[in-house]
């Protein structure tokens, strides 16, 4: 065993001298085999060190971010321990949860104050008896003694007093006490009723509702007291910070709630009176596809919503458990694409196309029910359009989609959408889409084999129309054209990897050189002690293929106005 002398000796020291501080953030970094808590407790409660001395608490407050985060550990498993005041270890928890800031860490002081109330509750008490005064300092640390004394009846008490933040303090105490009996539950409930429908402080609605939520969650969903009756007088105070805490707690609290419950947070998560960005990630951390209380239907309706609200474009990635619910089952799938595309907001599309190619992939199929198809051939043809103008890059996703409007639509849309999928979809693609074609022309449904059949013979006459006109001198592009094609693909490869290093993990971890030939790589890396040390690469040679659409190159103006114009286009609602 250790002899731990010498270390005890250089604290005590280091105490005397004002720097105890940077001995213990010494000692953790040098010495790795020796837990530095019980030392420093032992030597606190014996009077030869004092951790929670004004000096040592502002050497606390001084310290550099990653020396802060080395003698977190030590000094926060010391505090359920410590002998000294109520006032003292306040002092001290407080300091250390001010300088870890909104890390996620920074609860644990807290935590360990628990333990320190609960191993003295005469103590304990006394932080309560501040809070009754309104010392700032129990104020701020007060749920925790109660936390620790689990005295509900001291809890209930502070629900009576005349100032509003030691009220908050008492309900959110409440919310942390494991409250057996239901008739205890209830009346909590019957406060936070209170609170809600009478109070006006922002700190002690939210605080009500909070509890409120914990509360039934320890209730189960057998009883759901009063869950309508609170959450609808949230919602008719139509306060942007509570419809917020509303699907926030949907996520933190959700086990107690019933069905109808979470249906009337939904309903409120689509007002305009709350941030779209915070309701949007609160709602989809808290969805789960397998839960038979939540309604696909509501939520997507609270996205459909919301997302074009948001202050910038998103990314479907942002939105893991909304995206994979959908893709779970080809029956949401098709409902979500049928409703979006055929709203048409610019917004939805764009959060479609890059559900669609998330991650890279390519070659998704969509296959659209015929109950979600529009019943009216012109918005089938909107549809269409709206596909081919958001899903250009994943020609056989919108192929998959104008094939079911060719299924199950109307006669007058499929004749317009079997145009759309030869110019301008076949026109463009002959790689990928002209091979899952030919697969369709062996479809069970007749409709998509003839119409395939159909696409794919108009296709070969084009192609063999285009091969006739090689020898033609005049159809050749002049050396400008050229320049300026190159010039163009130049600037569009340039800018690809702009977009990929920007989008790279490594590229802020590692630096880069561009080689612009070569068979390796050399590199010398300075290691400790001037050390150098070779390292060669071997180069290889990595590529990538895409399809460039044809109609991109032989017509990139009209090409373009197509396509805008299809992106752009507004339904007309009849």
């Amino acid at each position: 065993m250790k002899d731990l002398t010498p270390i005890k000796k250089a604290l005590t020291a280091a105490d005397k001298s004002g720097t105890l501080i940077d001995c213990i953030l010494s000692l953790e970094s040098r010495v790795r085999r020796v837990e530095c808590a019980p030392i420093l407790s032992e030597l606190h409660n014996s009077g030869q060190i004092s951790l929670v001395s004004k000096g040592n608490l502002a050497a606390i407050s001084k310290l550099e971010h990653n020396d802060f985060w080395m003698i977190i550990h030590p000094l926060d498993q010391t505090i359920p321990g410590l002998k000294c005041s109520h006032r003292e270890v306040l002092e001290f928890v407080d300091t250390l949860v001010k300088k870890a800031g909104s890390d996620g860490a920074a609860g644990l002081p807290n935590q360990s104050l628990v333990q320190w109330c609960r191993s003295n509750p005469q103590k304990a008490e006394k932080i309560v008896a501040g809070t009754m005064s309104l010392d700032q300092l129990c104020v701020a640390h007060c749920v925790f003694a109660i936390q620790g004394l689990g005295d509900q009846k001291l809890a209930f008490n502070l629900l009576e007093h005349a100032d509003k933040t030691v009220v908050a303090v008492g309900l959110r105490s409440l919310g942390r006490l494991d409250l057996k009996d239901m008739a205890d539950k209830k009346h909590l409930l019957d406060e936070c009723f209170k609170m809600v429908n009478d109070e006006t402080a922002q700190d002690v609605r939210s605080s009500a509702i909070e509890t409120a939520f914990k509360t039934w969650e320890g209730m189960g969903q057998s009883d759901p007291y009063l869950q309508s009756e609170l959450i609808s007088a949230v919602i008719s105070a139509n306060k942007d910070a509570e419809l917020v805490l509303l699907t926030a707690m949907l996520f933190y609290h959700p086990k107690g709630l019933v069905a109808s419950s979470i249906d009337l947070i939904l309903v409120s998560a689509k007002s305009e009176a709350a941030p779209a960005a915070a309701l949007l990630n609160h709602l989809d951390h808290a969805l789960h596809s397998k839960d038979e209380r939540w309604s696909l239907e509501k939520v997507t309706d609270v996205f459909a919503t919301q997302i074009p609200r948001l202050s910038k474009s998103t990314e479907s990635s942002e939105y893991y458990h909304f995206c994979k619910w959908i893709w779970e089952d080809q029956l949401n799938v098709s409902k979500l694409f049928a409703s979006w595309l055929t709203d048409g907001q610019f917004a939805l599309c764009s959060f479609l196309a890059d559900m669609v190619g998330e991650g890279g992939k390519k070659g998704r199929l969509v296959e659209l029910a015929k109950v979600d198809l529009p019943t009216d051939a012109l918005d089938q043809v909107f549809m269409a359009r709206k596909c081919i103008g958001f899903f250009w890059l994943h020609e056989v996703t919108a192929a998959s989609i104008l094939l079911g409007v060719v299924k199950n639509g109307k006669q007058a849309a499929r004749n317009e959408v079997e145009e759309l999928l030869f110019d301008p979809l076949l026109l463009s693609y002959g790689g990928e889409l002209r091979d899952y074609l030919t697969n369709q022309s062996n479809s069970p449904s007749k409709r998509i084999a003839q119409c395939a059949q159909r696409l794919l013979a108009k296709h070969d006459t084009y192609i063999n129309g285009l091969e006739q006109t090689n020898g033609l001198v005049e159809l050749l592009p002049t050396n400008a054209q050229r320049r300026a094609a190159a010039a163009k693909d130049h600037e569009r490869n340039r800018d690809i990897q702009k977009q990929a290093h920007k989008r790279s993990i490594f590229a802020d971890i590692v630096s880069h050189s561009t080689l612009l030939y070569g068979k390796k790589s050399f590199t010398m890396i300075h290691g400790a002690g001037d050390k150098k040390t070779p390292s060669i690469t071997p180069l290889a040679e990595f590529s990538y293929s895409t399809e460039l659409p044809r109609l991109s190159v032989v017509d990139p103006v009209g090409f373009h106005e197509t396509l805008t114009t299809f992106r752009l286009e507004k339904r007309i609602v009849r």
